[in-house]
């Protein structure tokens, strides 16, 4: 189940970011990464690192210039916008128990993930549900935030069997 669960990086110049956010999405055991509106290094440098780990790992990766875009070609059912606390939105474990509820019919969730400081813009935000990791309030970097939601995603989905 854990398949129908596809991180997305959105708007990153670091290539660092990158390397390290394909490695806790193929890690995790995510088979499908997006990189969007990578820049600079980022794109130089960052892209071919995430390009090896998912050929190492055996899992797919995707490119795109915007997120507009990774929506409109993924079309999934389910967008979710993750961003700390600070900044408003539901509970992750609390969505993922209603989204546990009708996964039988789902077939693709975006989990986005701002990849600047500060973040994603109201505009971006617009384009999913925001949610944020339990007990993060604080910015704690994306890399933080991926990790800890992806890995909360991954156990709440294994634990539930769905």
């Amino acid at each position: 189940m854990l398949d129908k669960f596809i991180p997305v990086l959105h708007n990153t110049n670091s290539s660092q970011r990158v390397a390290d956010t394909a490695r806790i999405a193929f890690g995790l055991g995510y088979k499908t990464l997006v990189i969007s509106k990578a820049v600079g290094p980022a794109a130089q440098i960052g892209l071919p690192e995430a390009q090896k780990l998912a050929i190492r790992y055996n899992a797919n990766i995707i490119f795109l210039s915007d997120l507009s875009e990774v929506i409109e070609l993924l079309q999934p059912d389910v967008t979710l916008v993750v961003v700390p606390g600070k900044y408003g939105g539901a509970n992750l474990s609390e969505t993922l128990s209603k989204l546990s509820q009708r996964l039988s019919e789902i077939k693709k969730v975006l989990l986005v993930f701002g990849g600047s400081e500060p973040g994603l813009t109201q505009k971006e935000m617009k384009l999913g549900e925001v949610v944020h990791p339990d007990r993060v309030i604080e910015d704690i970097g994306t890399v933080g935030t991926v990790a800890i939601t992806l890995y909360t995603v991954s156990q709440t989905i294994q634990t539930r069997q769905v």
